[in-house]
């Protein structure tokens, strides 16, 4: 995600590109030394794991243990009822790892686990477009900060990576088997072939998990022609994937709003990201997807507030913008670039409102945060489609 100062800068330089960012910094003065977070102790992306060093402890009951994916293990962990959404099977895993013996966020210590080919759990039929599962697949998490999303909670989000060398750059979401929605600003700098994307991610320091993430290279980026880099307007882009993705319960597709479609009264909506530059191996951080739950703010409050920060009283917010947030300690700051934000449409069902684009300082009350305008766009995502020749039923409601 672009830092937050460098966002200001763009907006005001929009209004004036005559002002030299020096200057502003000079005006507005430099960005808050301190922000608002959430914090645990310590926090889950200060705890460096590493893979498990032996293969055997001994347990508090004496009894020899080794350390295993959770889906293999024997210990109290058996009896899945396939058959019962309400039950995820596997139990509570606690991801405060990395203080006792096993250092994965889905490992347990088992005294007889499991062989891979014995565990096999019938998947369940797909319901269509943005269904999140709010107890999670599998298992429950516990020992984290609360902000941690459920493993296959929003199987509608992807991590985008450079392709040549691993990085992670931002957020996506699947809106189609082939096609991920993100923010121009994130891939801008980026052509096909440069860019893949990995769905069903969750831990992105394990591969430990029953049901796996995959990855698909990005053959074609396109970004809205009204894109402006300075100011973000128009901030959305298309990322075409080498071959369809297979929807599953863990990876599976966002539904679209209407042409226009209004969420300003919209209450409970949740934006997603890993909220770290350090993904992969590198480093060792353990990265969990985060969730923040935020309410929509209307489009004229939102300006007028905004209009209170370093913004000015000048500032005029762009319809191609839409807010969320203002709750103090509660922001995608937290979060990345191009991240969605979607909101409750009923049975836990969600529709795409927002991208993640910019904001003033983090999680600072009654400064909302901004996302691009993803209603203003359908017709253009969907034009966009029919030129790809790809169907748009599985994204409508």
């Amino acid at each position: 995600m672009l830092p937050i100062v460098l966002l200001v800068i763009t907006s005001v330089l929009a209004q004036d590109p005559t002002i030299e960012p020096s200057v502003l910094i000079d005006v507005f003065g430099p960005p808050p030394a301190t922000q608002a977070t959430i914090t645990t102790s310590p926090k889950l992306e200060d705890i460096t794991v590493r893979p498990t060093d032996k293969n055997e402890f001994v347990d508090k009951n004496g009894d020899t243990c080794k350390c295993v994916p959770y889906y293999l293990c024997n210990d109290d962990l058996i009896g899945v009822d396939v058959n019962n959404a309400s039950v995820t099977g596997f139990g509570v895993l606690d991801i405060r790892f990395g203080e006792d013996e096993c250092q994965e966020s889905v490992e347990r210590c088992c005294t007889s686990p499991k062989e891979e080919k014995d565990v096999v759990i019938p998947a369940r039929p797909l319901k269509g477009c943005g269904y999140r599962n709010p107890k999670g697949l599998d298992f429950t998490i516990t020992g984290g900060s609360g902000g941690e999303a459920e493993f296959g909670e929003f199987p509608w989000v992807v991590a985008l990576l450079n392709s040549m060398n691993e990085s992670y750059i931002g957020v996506g979401v699947l809106i189609h088997p082939q096609v991920v929605m993100t923010g121009a600003h994130v891939v801008h700098n980026y052509g096909a072939g440069n860019l893949k994307i990995r769905a069903g991610e969750w831990d992105t320091q394990t591969t430990g998990e029953r049901l796996k993430s995959v990855e698909k290279t990005v053959v074609d980026v396109t970004s809205h022609p009204e894109f402006q880099r300075k100011n973000l307007k128009y901030n959305v882009a298309l990322l075409k994937l080498e071959s369809p993705l297979e929807l599953a319960e863990h990876i599976n597709v966002i539904c679209m709003p209407g042409q226009d479609e209004s969420f300003d009264q919209y209450k409970s909506c949740v934006a997603n990201g890993w909220g770290k530059d350090v993904f992969g191996l590198q480093g060792r951080y353990a990265v969990i997807l985060k969730k923040v739950q935020v309410d929509m703010v209307p489009h004229t409050r939102c300006e007028a507030q905004l209009k209170k920060t370093r913004l000015g009283s000048k500032f005029r917010l762009h319809s191609s913008f839409v807010c969320a947030g203002g709750e103090e300690g509660k922001d995608t700051c937290q979060g990345d670039g191009g991240a969605p934000l979607a909101c409750p449409i009923g049975g836990d069902r969600y529709k795409l409102t927002g991208l993640v684009s910019w904001g003033i300082g983090c999680g600072q009350k009654d400064v909302p945060a901004v996302y691009a305008n993803v209603p203003m766009f359908r017709k253009w995502v969907d034009d966009k489609m029919a030129a790809w020749g790809y169907d748009i039923s599985g994204y409508s409601v």
